[in-house]
């Protein structure tokens, strides 16, 4: 099954759905990047586990032998069992600790529970919402992806909701999250993930953190990514917040040549090297 990267167009052609057995018990499943001209293929065991299209995006969970159950948005791999905890941890621990005090929590996305199940490691939370416009991802992934959220939809600390990301920053009052945690897909044009990287949103996010607020989100891979799509992306998050860093990690099955990047931005006294060591410490433990 050839994938066009962040496109459904040619998942409903008949044609590479009937090829997809190109081999006996495996498919083989590649993604094009049209801007670099690079292919990603990973085989999957059997047939896909998940299939579909959700009223929002194309959503296959499939089986490899070495990375375990993948999750795939939008032809993208999105998340995988045997590495996710890497993406997870970076996305999450990172704003945890910039902020020396967080006790108001907001994910928007995050569909696999990956980043829930790292937050609800943090103590003292007093309010934890995530909301995800997805409930196709979120029960699929609960469903054949168990130990990603680890138990963390049935914590009776965290608040799911299912709805618009957006429209819940617009409503929500001011200075009402210590941290906000942008999971989102990357954002391709007309992607579901797309509106989630505009300075409407992030100026939203800034008003609705707290004085020493902070907010990570994806900035994908600049040497890599369609140069257009992240200068808009990196130049709505500078319109919003004057304080901001980029830094990057390495995840093995990330197309971006196995790294990619965060942005993390910070209001009043939160910044990265004001990091309280001995706290790190304390959590490590």
């Amino acid at each position: 099954m050839e994938l066009k990267r962040g496109s459904t167009n040619l998942i409903k052609n008949p044609d590479l759905l009937s090829a997809r057995k190109i081999m006996k018990d495996q498919i083989m499943i590649t993604e094009s990047e049209d801007y670099s001209d690079t292919l990603f293929s990973h085989k999957i065991i059997g047939e896909p586990k998940v299939d579909k299209m959700s009223d929002f995006q194309k959503v296959i969970i499939g089986k490899n032998k070495r990375w375990g159950n993948i999750l795939w948005l939008d032809n993208v791999l999105n998340v995988t069992e045997e590495d996710e905890f890497i993406y997870h941890e970076m996305i999450v621990h990172v704003p945890m600790m910039v902020h020396a005090n967080p006790k108001r929590v907001l994910i928007i996305g995050g569909g696999d529970g990956g980043a829930a199940r790292e937050v609800l490691k943090h103590k003292d939370l007093e309010k934890f919402v995530m909301i995800d416009i997805d409930e196709v991802v979120v029960n699929e992934c609960k469903k054949h992806m168990p130990g990603i959220n680890n138990g963390a939809f049935e914590d009776p600390r965290l608040e799911l909701i299912i709805g618009d990301g957006i429209d819940y920053i617009k409503k929500a009052a001011d200075n009402s999250f210590d941290v906000i945690i942008v999971d989102s897909t990357d954002p391709i044009p007309d992607s579901c993930g797309e509106v989630l990287f505009t300075t409407e949103f992030y100026k939203d996010c800034l008003r609705v953190l707290d004085k020493d607020g902070v907010i990570v989100t994806q900035s994908i891979m600049p040497m890599r990514y369609d140069q257009d799509i992240y200068q808009k992306s990196i130049s709505n998050l500078q319109n919003a917040f004057t304080k901001e860093r980029t830094w990057v990690y390495l995840i093995p099955t990330e197309s971006y040549g196995g790294q990619t990047s965060l942005g993390l931005c910070f209001k009043g006294d939160s910044h990265p090297e004001k990091l309280d060591k001995d706290r790190i410490k304390a959590f490590e433990k």
